[in-house]
């Protein structure tokens, strides 16, 4: 179904889509592998290096802080496929730095490198996909993309905890920038039907283009705490592994093959899903797992039942990243989906660094320990599911105000 949906059209039409979609998938395993590692095993080695809860907390806040930073994507971005694969193998020759400076505090430096790569490119990647496939299967791309690249992060987690347990975490990751760089060659590769370069936008700009969308602002509330109770709990994973537990890193290294896996397989199927019921209720259903997941690692006595908790948390993250990318699709215009892809980065960005520094900050003050603080985020996400299950574009208005600088490109990429 995915296939025929996605190749029909003249036989060079198919031909183009096959060619941008191996392309888009190489690129994908690059970011799998690198993004699995950094995720996975960075907080675990960064605290058997020493690393306080406090230094865990800008850890965790790294992806956000490179979102916040993301509202320059209008001027910083790429505007090529072929700066997108400079831009985005710049991020990953980052992480060769740890060769050399295996410190916590390089650590925390190079995941910033690493995630301000991702956030400046997304918002171009986002629209090149618009103009590569076309609006009736882009959460199926999503879902299809999605599915290699976790394929290819559970591969890495398994290979990585090895690896790790013999020659060092950090050269662990180290070698996964190497496959990276190898990878983001790929997007030099990608061609769309339109050569138009995307015009520049400013960071006001990008959050006016998310403001101007009714349903995009309450969807981005509701992800607000959903995605805040999942942030802040990302230090306390390491101390429940760590401290708790006392895990190995290749135990560690099974957790993220069991979430890369559930991630794997439920991306084709929430990409279904925003495809023919809309991103809502890949959004609404996916985020109910996530909550559980959250409650399980608040009261996990044994790694078994982390392994549970990895699976619902890799098939909610999976409804996340198809949902997001398919509501923003729905609800702009091709002109304008950079700039609302920006906007939504930066709201999210201040939020996931609040987040994280939060629930730290509670730890340090001793008003919650480990256990308390899961459910704490458990409740925060929760608010965020009735938040999504409220929103009802059938009743919102979605006209849209357009953007100064985009208006007189509009009906021309529409």
């Amino acid at each position: 179904m995915f296939g025929s949906r996605l190749l029909s059209g003249r036989p060079a039409a198919r031909r183009a889509v096959a060619r941008n979609l191996a392309f888009d998938l190489v690129a994908a395993i690059g970011i799998g592998v690198t993004a699995s590692l950094v995720n996975a095993l960075l907080p675990t080695i960064a605290r058997r290096g020493g690393l306080e809860p406090l230094g865990l907390a800008a850890l965790a806040a790294a992806p956000f802080i490179a979102n916040l930073l993301g509202a320059f994507a209008g001027r910083c971005g790429p505007r090529t496929a072929t700066q997108l694969a400079i831009i985005r193998g710049a991020g990953a020759t980052s992480l060769l730095v740890l060769f050399v400076v295996p410190a916590p505090a390089t650590m925390i430096a190079v995941a910033l490198a690493f995630w301000l790569s991702l956030s400046m490119t997304g918002p171009f990647h986002l629209r090149l996909w618009g103009a590569m496939y076309g609006p009736a299967v882009v959460g199926r791309v999503v879902g299809f993309l999605g599915m290699g690249r976790a394929a290819a992060g559970a591969l890495a987690a398994f290979t990585g905890g090895l690896i790790a347990d013999r020659v060092g975490g950090p050269g662990a990751v180290a070698l996964a920038g190497i496959v990276g760089i190898a990878c983001a060659l790929a997007y030099a590769g990608l061609r769309a039907r339109s050569g138009e370069r995307p015009r520049s936008f400013s960071a006001r700009e990008s959050i006016q283009a998310l403001r101007d969308r009714p349903v995009l602002s309450r969807v981005a509330l509701a992800q607000g705490f959903y995605g805040g109770g999942l942030i802040a709990a990302v230090p306390l994973y390491a101390l429940v592994h760590v401290d708790r537990l006392n895990l190995t890193l290749s135990d560690v290294g099974v957790i993220g093959i069991l979430a890369a896996t559930a991630t794997t397989v439920a991306f084709p199927v929430w990409g279904t899903v925003a495809d023919r019921h809309g991103a809502l209720a890949a959004l609404r259903t996916g985020s109910v797992l996530g909550v559980v997941s959250l409650v399980g690692y608040a009261f996990a006595p044994n790694v078994a039942v982390l392994w549970a908790m990895a699976l619902a948390l890799g098939a909610a993250n999976a409804s996340i990243d198809v949902g997001i990318a398919s509501i923003i699709s729905d609800q702009t215009t091709l002109a304008e989906r950079s700039a609302a892809m920006a906007g939504w980065n930066t709201v999210t960005g201040a939020r996931g660094i609040a987040a994280a520094f939060l629930m730290c900050t509670l730890l340090s003050l001793g008003l919650v320990n480990v256990t308390s603080g899961l459910v704490l985020c458990g409740v925060v996400a929760a608010i965020g599911v009735v938040l999504f299950a409220r929103v009802d574009p059938a009743r919102v208005q979605t006209a849209a105000r357009p953007l100064p600088a985009l208006a007189d490109i509009r009906s021309a990429a529409a």
